[in-house]
C-alpha cells in the first residue's frame, strides 16, 4: 500500500515536470516566432522617413529648375530677337523743313553743340529732326607723312532739318557765333529743296572731296603761276588746303626754295 502511494507521487511530480518542460518550450517557440516575425517586418519594410526624403529632395530640385527655367524664358524670350534692345525711334516731324543756317567758319560743330544744349533746356527738341555739317576726312601728305584732316564741304555752313517756329528761330539767332539763315530773308528764310540736300549727301558718301583732291592737284606736282607778284614762276607743290582752296607752291628765288601761297584757280598744271 505504502509502495503504490509513492509511485503515484513519483509519477504526479514527473507529469508537473513534463508540463512545465512543455510550457517553457511552448513560450520559447512564442518568442521565436514574435522575433522572425519582427525580422520578417523589419527586412521588408522601407523606411518611410528616408523614401520622404528623397521624395523632398527631388520636389525640390525639380521646382528649382523650374523656376530658373522660367525666369531664363521671361528674361532671354522665346526668340533670339527678343533680347535685343529696343531703342524707340524719335517721331518724325511732318512740318520739318531743311535750311541753312550760316555760323562763323571753324566753329561749326560747337555751334551745333549749343543748338543741341538750348533744345534741351528749353524743351524744343521735337522742333529739330537732324543738324547735318557736311563733312568728309581727306588723307593728307604733308613732308612725307600722312594724316587725316576734315574737310567741310561748305565752311560756315550748318543744314538743320526744322520746323521752323517763332520762338525756335530766336533760340538759334541768340546762339554765338551765328549770322543769320541763307537763302530768301532773316525773318523769312527759304527751305533747301529736297534734291539739293540729296545731292550734298551724295557726295559726301562718295567721297568727292578726297577724289577732287587726287585728281585736281597732288604734292610734289609740278605747277606754273598764272597771276600776281610771282606770275610765271613754276615751282612744286608742298602742300594742299581744300577748305581755303589755296596751295603751298615751293618757287626758286635766288637760288633758295622759297613757299608762296597761291589760289587754285592761279596756277596751272605743267605738262611734261
Amino acid at each position: 500500500m505504502k509502495e503504490q502511494t509513492g509511485n503515484k507521487m513519483v509519477l504526479e511530480e514527473q507529469k508537473e515536470t513534463i508540463e512545465t518542460s512543455g510550457s517553457s518550450l511552448r513560450k520559447q517557440q512564442d518568442e521565436l516566432q514574435v522575433l522572425n516575425t519582427t525580422k520578417a517586418e523589419t527586412t521588408n519594410v522601407v523606411p518611410e522617413v528616408d523614401s520622404s526624403e528623397n521624395i523632398e529632395t527631388e520636389s525640390d530640385e525639380q521646382v528649382l529648375e523650374a523656376e530658373l527655367t522660367s525666369i531664363n524664358t521671361s528674361e532671354i524670350g522665346e526668340h533670339p530677337e527678343d533680347n535685343e534692345k529696343q531703342i524707340p525711334e524719335k517721331p518724325k516731324n511732318p512740318n520739318a523743313k531743311w535750311y541753312i543756317l550760316q555760323a562763323y567758319s571753324g566753329y561749326e560743330g560747337r555751334v551745333e553743340q549749343t543748338i543741341q544744349e538750348k533744345l534741351k533746356i528749353e524743351g524744343l527738341e521735337n522742333l529739330v529732326e537732324e543738324i547735318f555739317i557736311p563733312s568728309e576726312d581727306v588723307i593728307r601728305t604733308k613732308d612725307g607723312t600722312k594724316r587725316k584732316v576734315n574737310q567741310k564741304y561748305f565752311p560756315g555752313y550748318v543744314l538743320i532739318h526744322m520746323e521752323l517756329t517763332p520762338e525756335l528761330w530766336h533760340l538759334l539767332m541768340d546762339i554765338n557765333r551765328v549770322s543769320g539763315f541763307i537763302g530768301g530773308t532773316q525773318k523769312n528764310p527759304l527751305p533747301l529743296e529736297v534734291r539739293e540736300l540729296e545731292t550734298i549727301r551724295s557726295q559726301v558718301n562718295e567721297r568727292f572731296q578726297q577724289k577732287a583732291t587726287e585728281e585736281e592737284f597732288s604734292l610734289g606736282q609740278k605747277v606754273t603761276i598764272t597771276e600776281g607778284s610771282f606770275g610765271n614762276f613754276s615751282g612744286i607743290i608742298d602742300e594742299i588746303n581744300l577748305e581755303r582752296r589755296k596751295l603751298k607752291v615751293l618757287i626758286s628765288i635766288f637760288g633758295r626754295p622759297t613757299p608762296v601761297e597761291i589760289e587754285f584757280e592761279k596756277v596751272k598744271q605743267v605738262v611734261e
